[in-house]
């Protein structure tokens, strides 16, 4: 005698575990830039600029030097996330549990809202951050920092091909020798590179012993560059990808983070200003993330761009 159990499924429970939601690197520049807040519509960066002209002194004056006021533009896009959601889609399923009782009422709220939101917002703001640094221009299109670059100023890595452990430290070097000089001294310099780049760059550090380098309570993204301590290297999501062996392709960006401007209509406008809400007469759930933004360099001559040779 037994128990004839061909015709069930194996039994698999449910819901014992919680929802959990996958890891999401999220947005990195916005902590580094200048936010420009009440930008609606194209926005001038007012840039003021003086040369010198030293000369002997004598009994007479002779005027001489220039004071160059000039301008450069964000141009900020709309830009929308839109997800309408039937609650109903869930009670075949075992996350029927999670719903409110009645069939009306099931279909008022997110069972699980503080989640949803949390993940559709960190996804936002990684989207975010591959705009800011390769949107490209045109109609309709968002124009990231790579697509202002033109007079950024080119550096060619020392040594030809892809980027590997063993001679990222050397093109990173290579690239901070290059910057500008009027910038130095100055206390906000980075090195943007992708995170596939940043972790080859945090392998390099381990292979050479280097972590005298290391500074205990840096973000898991930033780490400083060996021999240059007013440096320091930022990985990025928003570049990551660019170790190709195209010839000429950018894959690092030496800069101030000052220098580099976002204009915004309301600061974290996708993370906190976002609507969610019940429509009654499609008996939908609806969410809209809207939010302005654009970037664009101050001065460009001031950032410098590590190329594949």
């Amino acid at each position: 005698m037994a128990f004839d159990v061909s015709a069930l499924t194996n039994y698999v429970d449910q819901e014992a575990m919680a929802l959990i939601v996958e890891s999401v690197a999220g947005g990195q520049l916005s902590k580094y830039a200048q936010i420009q807040p009440d930008v609606k519509g194209p926005t001038s960066i007012n840039v003021l600029d003086t040369d010198v002209v030293l000369q002997d002194d004598g009994c007479s004056r002779s005027a001489d030097g220039t004071t160059t006021i000039s301008q450069r533009t964000i141009t900020p896009n709309a830009l929308a996330v839109h997800e309408d959601l039937c609650m109903t889609d869930l009670a075949a399923k075992y996350t029927a549990t999670m719903l409110k009782q009645g069939l009306t009422n099931e279909k008022e709220e997110i069972p699980f809202a503080e989640l949803y939101f949390g993940l559709k917002i960190a996804k936002i703001q990684k989207q975010i951050e591959v705009l800011d640094w390769t949107g490209t221009v045109g109609a309709g299109s968002y124009a990231g920092l790579m697509a202002q670059h033109t007079a950024v100023v080119d550096v060619a890595s020392p040594t030809a091909g892809i980027q590997t452990a063993s001679i990222i430290i050397e093109s990173l070097s290579f690239l901070a020798e290059s910057m500008d000089e009027d910038i130095a001294d100055a206390d906000d310099i980075k090195i943007f590179l992708g995170m596939d780049l940043f972790l080859m760059y945090q392998r390099a550090i381990a292979d050479g012993n280097y972590f005298h380098y290391v500074v205990d309570g840096q973000p898991g993204n930033e780490l400083p560059l060996i021999g240059f301590p007013q440096v320091t290297v930022v990985g990025t999501v928003g570049l990551s990808g660019l170790n190709s062996a195209v010839v000429g392709d950018p894959i690092a960006y030496l800069t101030r983070a000052s220098n580099i401007i976002i204009g915004v209509d309301l600061p974290d406008e996708e993370a906190n200003d976002y609507r969610a809400w019940y429509d009654p007469n499609d008996r939908i759930f609806k969410t809209t993330f809207a939010f302005r933004r654009g970037i664009n360099w101050a001065f460009p001559a001031e950032a410098c761009k590590l190329k594949i040779s």
